[in-house]
C-alpha cells in the first residue's frame, strides 16, 4: 500500500465517516477519526439493557442482495463480515409492513408484487386501474440496485440494462410527487388513509416506494446482529489498516488559516493538525458551530432556513419474556385511544418492530419489541429535561406504560411478559449524536429537497469537505457509505493517486 504522506482528520464516526476512513486508509492516507460518542455508528446504533440488545436503526437495508451494486459496496467496507469471520445473515420478509386503519381493517404490504396488487385491489376495487399502475411502477423501481446477470459483452444485455436504467430514472422522477397529492388520486378513503398513515403529506412518494420496491427483489433485507454490529465490522477494518479512532472526543472548531482548513480544535483545547478536514458530523454543528457561520453558500443557508427535517423520535424498547413469532415482524396498529406525548403531539398509531427473527438481540426464548413515535417538538423535550429531570424521568415511565397498554389491547399476551423497559426521547438523540433538532436522518424527502444537490465543499475554503446525511437529503445508510467512497475517489484524483477499492 502506497503512502501519500497526507493526514486526513474525519469528524464523526457514523457510517459516512467510517466509510471515508476505510477507503482513505487503503489508498495510503493517514487517518484520524474523531467521535463525540464512546462508540461508532452515529444513529446506526444499538445498546445493551438487562441482557437485551436494543436496536435503533436498521429495519431493512438496501444492498443485501448478493448480486446488487450496493452489496459490493458493503462487502468492500467489510460491513457484512462478523468478528468471527462469518457472514452477517440476512432475513427477507414476506411482507414490508402491516397497517391497521381506523375502520378496523388491516392491510398487508406484501413483498411479492402479485400478492401486493391483489391485497390493494381487495380493499379498494374502485381504484384497480390506479393500483395496477402503481404496482407496475414499483416493478420498474425494483431494478434500481439490481444489475442484470447476463454477460456485459452481450449486446442484448447492454440494451436491456440501459432500458432498465431509463425506466428507473423516469419512475424516480414521477415518484417525487408529494404523498398527499398522490393519495388524493385514489377514490378509496381506506387506501388514502393507508398511504398517509405514517408519511407526511408533503413528503415524496419515494419515501414509501423506494423501500417497498426493493423488497420485491430481496434487495433490502434485515441484517442479523443489529445496527451497531455493522458499524463495528467496518471499524475493525479501520483498526487493521492502522487508522486512529478517538472516541469521547468533541470537536469545537475547524481551524482555518488563509482560507485553508488546517486541523481541528478539541473541547479540551488541544489541536489535531491535518492536510484535509472532513466533517461527517451534524451539518448544523459543522457550519454554524465549528466554522462559525463562515463560508456558507446561499444554497446551504436556504436549506437550513427552509428545508423540512426528518422528525426526532420517542422510542420505547421492551423485553418480552416469551416467543413472539405469532406477531407480525413490523406493524402499525390504529389506536382507538391515542397516546398524547408530553410535547403535545397526539398519536393514533405507532410503529412496532418485533425482532423474533434476530435471536442475537434477546436471551433465549425471549424477544425484543420496539415502538417508535415521531415528533418534531424536540425543543420541548430539551426544555423539559433541563428544568425538571424528575418529571422527565416520570414521563418516560408513563409513556412506556401507555405503550404497553395499547400493545396489550392490539395483540394481547404482552403486559404480563415484560422484563425490560427502556425509553429514548429527542433529548437522548441530541445527547448522544448531536443531530440538529434530534432529526434522525437530516432533511426530509420532499420534492424540493430531493430535486437539488447540496455541496460537499464550501466556496472559499480549501482542504475541507462535508459528507453524510446532511449533504444528501433522504440519503440513508447506503448513500452515507457511498459518500465516504466518493470522497476518497475525489481526494485520490486531486493527489494523483490511483484509487484502489480493495483492502488487500
Amino acid at each position: 500500500m502506497s503512502n501519500t504522506g497526507k493526514h486526513v482528520v474525519i469528524i464523526g464516526a457514523g457510517i459516512a465517516g467510517l466509510s471515508a476512513a476505510s477507503y482513505l486508509l487503503r489508498n495510503g492516507y493517514r487517518v484520524t477519526l474523531v467521535e463525540q460518542h464512546t462508540q461508532p455508528g452515529g444513529l446506526c446504533t444499538s445498546w445493551k439493557r438487562a441482557g437485551y440488545t436494543i436496536d435503533y436503526c436498521v429495519h431493512w437495508l438496501i444492498g443485501t442482495r448478493e448480486d446488487s451494486r450496493l452489496r459490493h459496496l458493503w462487502e468492500e467496507l467489510g460491513a457484512f463480515t462478523n468478528k468471527d469471520g462469518s457472514l452477517v445473515p440476512v432475513v427477507n420478509f414476506s411482507d414490508f409492513a402491516t397497517i391497521g386503519l381506523s375502520s378496523g381493517e388491516t392491510i398487508r404490504l406484501y413483498s411479492d408484487l402479485d400478492a401486493l396488487q391483489k391485497e390493494l385491489i381487495r380493499i379498494a376495487r374502485e381504484d384497480e386501474r390506479m393500483i395496477r399502475r402503481f404496482c407496475r411502477s414499483l416493478g420498474r423501481l425494483s431494478k434500481l440496485d439490481n444489475p442484470r446477470t447476463a454477460p456485459r459483452h452481450s449486446l442484448g444485455s447492454l440494451f436491456a440494462d440501459l432500458r432498465d436504467r431509463v425506466g428507473v430514472f423516469i419512475t424516480i422522477m414521477q415518484h417525487l410527487e408529494p404523498m398527499g397529492t398522490y393519495a388524493r388520486r385514489f377514490k378509496s378513503p381506506v387506501l388514502r388513509e393507508m398511504l398517509l398513515s405514517d408519511i407526511p403529506e408533503d413528503w415524496s412518494l419515494l419515501s414509501l416506494t423506494m423501500g417497498l420496491s426493493q423488497q420485491l427483489t430481496k434487495s433490502a433485507g434485515y441484517t442479523v446482529g443489529g445496527s451497531l454490529n455493522l458499524a463495528r465490522n467496518i471499524e475493525r477494518g479501520i483498526h487493521a489498516m492502522g487508522g486512529t479512532l478517538r472516541y469521547g472526543t468533541r470537536v469545537e472548531e475547524v481551524i482555518v488559516g488563509d482560507n485553508i482548513a488546517t486541523g481541528i480544535r478539541l473541547s479540551d483545547g488541544s489541536v489535531i493538525e491535518a492536510d484535509h478536514v472532513v466533517s461527517a458530523a451534524d451539518g448544523y454543528q459543522t457550519l454554524f458551530g465549528m466554522l462559525g457561520g463562515r463560508y456558507l453558500p446561499k444554497v446551504l443557508q436556504r436549506a437550513y432556513e427552509t428545508y423540512p427535517l426528518f422528525p426526532s423520535t420517542v422510542f420505547v424498547a421492551l423485553g418480552v419474556d416469551r416467543d413472539c413469532s405469532d406477531l407480525p415482524h413490523g406493524f402499525s396498529p390504529y389506536l382507538d385511544r391515542p397516546i398524547e406525548l408530553p410535547d403535545g403531539t397526539v398519536h393514533h398509531r405507532f410503529s412496532v418492530n418485533v425482532y423474533q427473527y434476530d435471536p442475537t438481540l434477546a436471551p433465549s426464548g425471549k424477544t425484543l419489541v420496539t415502538v417508535l413515535m415521531n415528533t418534531w417538538e424536540w425543543n420541548k423535550w430539551e426544555v423539559f429535561r433541563e428544568h425538571d429531570k424528575k418529571a422527565y424521568e416520570k414521563a418516560k415511565v408513563h409513556i412506556a406504560e401507555e405503550v404497553i397498554d395499547r400493545l396489550e389491547h392490539a395483540v394481547g399476551n404482552i403486559a404480563s411478559h415484560i422484563d425490560m423497559i427502556d425509553v429514548s426521547t429527542p433529548h437522548s438523540v441530541i445527547r448522544y449524536t448531536g443531530n440538529w433538532q434530534g432529526s434522525f436522518e437530516g432533511f426530509a424527502p420532499t420534492k424540493a429537497t430531493l430535486s437539488r444537490r447540496l455541496p460537499k465543499t464550501l466556496p472559499g475554503l480549501r482542504n475541507f469537505s462535508m459528507i453524510g446525511q446532511w449533504t444528501t437529503p433522504a440519503g440513508g445508510l447506503p448513500t452515507a457509505a457511498m459518500d465516504g467512497r466518493d470522497l476518497a475517489v475525489r481526494l485520490c484524483r486531486e493527489d494523483s493517486v490511483p484509487f484502489r477499492a480493495s483492502m488487500s
